[in-house]
């Protein structure tokens, strides 16, 4: 079919036509799976492509209590060896939040002994999805007069929050004292549950009611960074390293907080197609200058000495109409005080209200009086986490209305050793020291150190040290049938539509771990619909062969597009457990999709039966059903494999479908034709908006028999030659021309697909009685 010419069209001379070449079909990927389920992280309403076991780790984490979909993840890898990979839709509740951090700019108000650190937000890091994964730390705390009950192992807290956002947290009684109580988890309505043998009721006994503490903690579990000066331009840009749970993620060497730069900050990270793991958001209003740029810590030195830099560790603003002048002082603080910010609205010119923006009302402040909640006698106000203080009339009265507003900042205990301390960062920015403690108002360095060559009393000083993120919510804990139906087999709507063009081939769908009709059958359905296949699970509790033939027909039904296995789940030893002997039940399906990937690869092709003596599931050491027999004459021809044990090893024993149509019997054989019909479909775009002729048929179907003649060699499709196992018809009599006119071109092809010994027939007998004639 000319494509080009080139030459003269009415004069002499030569003319050359170029010939378009012959088109070929690229074979399709093997051995893909998709898997639909809870996951510790990931995008959620996406399609993730994990093509190996690093991409998933990175992307979507490891073992969660919450789901099993992980560890079939894990299960395929490790068998599958290389071969195909997965694709993951994470499903979550909606409930989900990102772990995030605040950070502020490098800037100190006032000069001398009034200089002190201002709190002025430029940004926010944050886990770049929601989940626990990248920090969960929260704290929250009231007075028990406002709860709706105590008893021994709940706590009514009348405070609407997220199922489960306490969990793994601790409650503490202000009334109990040295113990704390493992919170299990809590409702939606504030009930917070802790673990079932013990006492809070009785513990509290009939006390004063004092206060509840509820504590969440990152316990390691968390994206942490640090920022420094950039790399190009160290006195106006910054850089970021991103750390996940303690490894080097990414690093961010020269990044500007103004929008007009080429390093802002937003569009670099946000925009890195290879960053997973965090988001920036932009938080400055105004101009851009040095001072622009965040810090992990930036602050003002109270005291230094060789080895010990104390800082200060709090801000106080007046806004008085009047001109009131009061002083502020801190009391005697400690590790547990928390940040946040205290405002007092005057009531008149000596007493005011203060409320904490993180803990509620905290009482009356009287001016000239030491505020003390920690350590005040009794009342219903005691929050140990609000630092004493006290304020002292100035030489002009304040007035009704007026509000002082004191920011207290600590550091956090030991979160900084490790890090670099820069003890006088504007006049010595190359000057740093290693920390090898800190508490909430001092940083001690390294002994033989000298803090005060560089440091002294009104310094600035900067810290570069690892911080966490924190607040992160996973989302799992009201999850429904209908978010699984909804988020991942949706025919119309599914991130798995994303596959398309992907010459991915043939794709293995599950929803590991959840056996929900509803879900399933929204699988089977989906996979019907896309010319795929779906895995159905079995339930558990179900250890007979009549009862998973009843499931399977009765409950779930029966496609050409599903199989499955009896028994679906087995025990592997705990991955968590550290070779300890423990067992954790699983879906077997990971370890069978990562068999069955291998075997394709191996025979580059679904043709050969992904079953038999060396489909084995090395991992698996025990099975629901136990030790019996199981009876192939029941479960095989309803189209159930069997897992059973063979030379030591489990192995999957069956190649069927869980069929309507009986042509579709054999699990290679729809396998075979549905990766055959999906990379044909992706293949043959070049012939759409052809030119309809004979000479269009004729470049189909040297195209065609291209592609099948290996498939015919590998013994794929079978045959004495190649057109006695792929008839392949594209010509004149099944392209009219009111076919052609129509705008169709039709290709009919008839395969003679592999078959597969299911039974080995050996017929033998007795010789009759011969005579030789010799």
């Amino acid at each position: 079919m000319a494509q080009r010419r080139f030459g003269p069209t009415r004069g002499a001379g030569v003319v050359t036509i170029e010939k378009e070449g012959e088109k070929t079909i690229e074979p399709a990927a093997l051995g893909w799976a998709g898997y639909a389920g809870v996951f510790e992280k990931g995008p959620v309403g996406e399609l993730s492509i994990c093509p190996n076991r690093t991409t998933f780790f990175r992307r979507h984490g490891s073992y969660i209590d919450d789901g099993l979909a992980p560890d079939c993840a894990q299960n395929f890898y490790d068998i599958a060896a290389g071969a195909g990979g997965l694709l993951i839709v994470r499903v979550t509740d909606g409930n989900e939040e990102q772990a995030e951090r605040t950070l502020y700019q490098r800037k100190v108000e006032g000069s001398g002994a009034s200089a002190e650190p201002w709190l002025v937000p430029m940004g926010k890091v944050k886990a770049k999805n929601g989940g626990r994964w990248g920090g969960k730390e929260r704290f929250y705390t009231n007075e028990m007069a406002l709860i709706g009950d105590l008893g021994e192992i709940t706590l009514d807290t009348g405070v609407t929050t997220k199922t489960d956002i306490w969990k793994g947290g601790y409650v503490e009684l202000s009334a109990v004292a040295n113990k704390r109580y493992t919170i299990t988890g809590n409702t939606a309505a504030g009930v917070i549950t802790v673990e079932a043998d013990e006492t809070m009721l009785t513990d509290h006994g009939g006390g004063a009611d004092l206060r509840y503490y509820l504590v969440l903690e990152n316990d390691g579990k968390e994206v942490t960074f640090t920022i420094e000066d950039g790399e190009d331009n160290p006195s106006t840009e910054f850089a970021l390293n991103v750390f996940v749970d303690g490894e080097l993620f990414k690093k961010y060497s020269n990044l500007n907080t103004n929008p007009t730069s080429a390093n802002y900050w937003v569009s670099v990270i946000n925009n890195d197609d290879t960053n997973d793991q965090v988001e920036v958001e932009d938080l400055v209003t105004g101009g851009h200058t040095a001072a622009t740029r965040p810090a992990n810590l930036y602050g003002v030195i109270d005291t230094v000495t060789e080895t010990v830099l104390t800082a200060r560790i709090s801000n106080f603003d007046i806004n008085s109409v009047g001109g009131g002048d009061p002083t502020f002082a801190l009391g005697t603080t400690t590790d547990d005080y928390k940040a946040q910010r205290i405002t007092i609205t005057m009531a008149d010119s000596t007493t005011g209200a203060a409320v904490s923006d993180k803990y509620g009302a905290l009482g009356t402040v009287t001016l000239g009086t030491l505020f003390d909640p920690p350590n005040a006698a009794g009342g219903a106000n005691l929050i140990k986490w609000v630092p004493p203080f006290t304020v002292t009339a100035g030489g002009t009265a304040l007035a009704a209305a007026d509000t002082l507003v004191i920011d207290y900042i600590p550091m956090i205990a030991d979160q900084l050793i490790g890090g670099l301390l820069y003890p006088d960062k504007p006049n010595a920015s190359l000057s740093k020291f290693r920390i090898v403690d800190n508490d909430h108002k001092t940083i001690t360095v390294a002994t033989g150190s000298d803090l005060t060559t560089n440091g002294a009393a009104n310094d600035e000083f900067m810290v570069v040290a690892l911080l966490p993120l924190a607040g992160g919510v996973d989302g799992n804990a009201d999850l429904v049938d209908a978010d699984y139906t909804s988020q991942a087999w949706d025919v119309d709507a599914s991130p798995f539509n994303r596959t398309a063009d992907k010459n991915l081939g043939l794709i293995k769908f599950a929803t590991p771990g959840i056996t929900a009709t509803a879900v399933q059958k929204a699988g089977q359905a989906y996979a019907e619909a896309k010319n795929h296949q779906y895995r159905y699970e079995i339930l558990k509790s179900i250890t007979t062969e009549t009862g998973a033939q009843s499931y399977v027909n009765d409950t779930l039904g029966r496609s050409d597009f599903v199989v499955a296995s009896f028994p679906s789940y087995g025990s592997v030893a705990d991955p968590e457990a550290n070779n300890s002997g423990k067992l954790k039940e699983v879906p077997l399906t990971g370890m069978i999709h990562g068999r069955e990937a291998r075997i394709a690869a191996d025979y580059n092709g679904y043709h050969k039966a992904q079953a038999g003596n060396d489909a084995t599931l090395p991992a698996v050491l025990k099975i629901p059903t136990g030790d019996a027999v199981l009876d192939g004459e029941i479960l095989n021809p309803v189209g159930l494999s069997i897992i059973k044990k063979k030379k030591g090893n489990f192995v999957i024993w069956g190649d069927r479908t869980l069929y309507r149509d009986s042509t579709w019997k054999w699990k290679h054989q729809r396998e075979q034709m549905s990766y055959y019909e999906q990379t044909l479909q992706e293949n043959f775009d070049w012939i759409v908006f052809a030119i309809n002729d004979p000479e269009n048929d004729k470049q189909a179907l040297v195209t065609m028999r291209s592609f099948f003649r290996p498939e015919w060699v590998k013994r794929a499709i079978r045959g004495n030659s190649l057109d006695d196992a792929a008839i392949i018809k594209i010509d004149a009599e099944n392209n009219t021309d009111a076919t052609r006119s129509a705008g169709d071109a039709y290709a009919d092809i008839a395969l003679r697909l592999a078959d597969t010994v299911e039974r080995f027939i050996i017929r033998i007998g007795k010789q009759g009685i011969f005579e030789s004639v010799g």
